[in-house]
């Protein structure tokens, strides 16, 4: 393992979250009080997530973060988390039978990492990849995250380092693996 594998290893299992959670309180507490839209179903919440337009985290973020849902949804603006915590958020809304997790892999280039929004869709696991909702013969997260790091342009996988799984409401780890 690489220096470099080692250090998105390290942040992803020790420092990310806790980041977060501290930047959320020092930086985001003014948007708890917006409401987050209603929604009926997995259409509704994949068309509240074109509202959004994806971006790539501010200088501020200085190690990638993941906002409160409500400030996603506020400032109508956020990258592949921000995406992802928005539809755990609004999918827990609808029907908190989905469990909806956060599943982030870190990958080489680590400008490739990449975050989605998991849950249960009846007997199987679906996943937002940002606005798109993707469903499939997923049983397991890895199933997910195999699919999600698939490298279109080399028609295989790009490197994973690790990947997590990651309760939305605390971005508490629920599994942590190291590929």
């Amino acid at each position: 393992m690489s220096l470099v594998d080692c250090f998105a290893a390290f942040g992803l299992k020790n420092l990310r979250y806790p980041w977060s959670r501290l930047r959320r309180r020092l930086c985001e507490r003014r948007y708890l009080k917006t409401e987050l839209p209603p929604v009926n179903s997995l259409q509704d919440i994949r068309l509240k997530l074109k509202e959004v337009t994806w971006t790539k985290d501010g200088f501020f973020h200085l190690y990638d973060a993941i906002s409160y849902p409500q400030t996603v949804w506020a400032k109508k603006k956020d990258d592949c988390d921000g995406f992802a915590i928005l539809a755990a958020a609004l999918l827990k809304s609808m029907d908190p039978a989905t469990e909806p997790v956060l599943i982030t892999a870190a990958m080489r280039p680590l400008r490739q990492s990449h975050t989605v929004c998991a849950f249960k869709d009846g007997q199987r696991l679906a996943f937002f990849n940002n606005k798109e909702l993707c469903r499939g013969n997923f049983k397991e997260y890895k199933d997910i995250v195999a699919e999600f790091t698939k490298d279109p342009k080399k028609k295989g996988i790009k490197k994973v380092i690790c990947w997590d799984v990651v309760k939305p409401e605390t971005l508490k780890t629920l599994e942590f693996h190291r590929v």
